[in-house]
């Protein structure tokens, strides 16, 4: 079997509002870490009086985590942006890395991130957006 593995980058992170270019917001040049993570909850089987059991309910949610560059107080900030819209379901499209030609799309509620951390330093601020609806397909 072949080993294959894929780096993140470069790629792209979009937010957009449906008809409301105002809503739009590329956050890719902000972004130092990205993923779309799976939840999985499986309960256990019942059992029945006959010995057999009926499967356990099974629910999956998806989350885009990642981290940006603080950069509150600028011109276009990624983190005022995201606070302005948080509570919003908007459209995101996530290119991993470009040069593989594959998306995940769909929509995100948008949450506002941390501002501000250490003193003197390049800050990052994490970000974690409940994801509906994603989907693969080509860029």
């Amino acid at each position: 079997m072949t080993v294959r593995q894929t780096k993140l980058g470069p790629g792209k992170l979009t937010i957009s509002g449906p008809g409301s270019p105002g809503l739009s917001h590329d956050l890719s040049s902000q972004v130092r870490k990205s993923a779309l993570v799976p939840k999985v909850k499986q309960d256990d089987p019942l059992p029945v009086l006959s010995g057999e059991s009926v499967p356990g309910d099974r629910s999956e949610s998806w989350t885009l985590e990642g981290s940006l560059l603080d950069d509150f107080g600028t011109s276009g900030s990624t983190v005022e942006w995201c606070f302005t819209n948080r509570g919003q379901t908007l459209n995101f499209v996530f290119i991993p890395a470009t040069a593989n030609g594959k998306k995940v799309s769909g929509r995100v509620v948008v949450e506002a991130t941390s501002i501000g951390g250490d003193v003197g330093k390049n800050n990052e601020v994490d970000f974690e957006f409940v994801v509906l609806d994603p989907v693969i397909g080509a860029v």
